[in-house]
């Protein structure tokens, strides 16, 4: 199954590896991770956003139980099975188009979330390309999510390149 898990972290060295760690000892596999340092939570901690792959329900149960035990603070859970991926490149100015608001406008999709999410940056003022790749619960929203895709590319000027599965 396919977990996304948002959780507040302090923000001090080793965080990140005490909140990996139970992921990796119970089997979990990381697909992708957001780590926002520069927006704190309204407790001063910052927001990391995980994907992973476990398993099954039990394994996740006791990683859960790892974090808090670790004093994780998880704010969001979901979970997916059998979830269907389509990948896309994006191409332009994504930082400066707001790349947090073409995640967050796929998120709120029902039965689709970004799972994982590459980017290479350019020199300062160039164009960079950050591949995403979306997990829908079935091919009709994975091709829904797509479309939305390219036309949050199209009204930011960026040219977005999908493999012919994705169409």
């Amino acid at each position: 199954m396919l977990v996304r898990i948002v959780m507040e972290l302090e923000d001090v060295p080793g965080q990140l590896l005490k909140a990996f760690e139970p992921i990796s000892r119970f089997g979990g596999n990381i697909q992708s991770i957001m780590h926002q340092r520069e927006r704190k939570t309204p407790l001063g901690r910052v927001p990391v956003m995980l994907v992973f792959e476990i398993g099954d329900r039990a394994r996740l149960n006791r990683i859960l139980g790892a974090l808090r035990a670790r004093g994780v603070r998880v704010t969001q859970l979901g979970e997916r099975e059998g979830a269907v991926r389509a990948t896309a490149l994006l191409i332009g100015h994504i930082i400066h188009t707001d790349l947090r608001d073409t995640i967050d406008r796929l998120n709120v999709l029902k039965g689709v979330m970004v799972s994982d999410l590459s980017l290479a940056m350019g020199d300062p003022g160039k164009e960079s390309t950050a591949r995403i790749t979306i997990a829908a619960d079935n091919e009709k929203r994975a091709n829904l999510a797509i479309s939305n895709l390219q036309r949050i590319a199209d009204r930011k000027k960026l040219l977005m390149i999908t493999s012919l599965e994705a169409r």
